[in-house]
């Protein structure tokens, strides 16, 4: 059994914060809003710190090294 990485970790919550449907995913605070509700603290805590790599993140599907 492999661990996910955090990067990983963001990612996934992201795809299903966007699967979700309730919001554009460029509405960070709608976004936000969801991920916290969701239980998605690692995504809350990622748009909250890093708005320019989530916005990439959500324009490139890419994401390296999530702190």
């Amino acid at each position: 059994m492999r661990l996910l990485s955090k990067a990983e970790v963001v990612k996934a919550q992201c795809r299903k914060v966007a699967s979700t449907g309730r919001t554009n995913m460029f509405d960070t605070k709608a976004v936000f809003k969801i991920a916290m509700e969701m239980g998605f603290n690692e995504l809350a805590n990622f748009i909250s710190t890093d708005t320019k790599r989530y916005a990439n993140l959500i324009l490139t599907g890419e994401l390296e090294n999530v702190e």
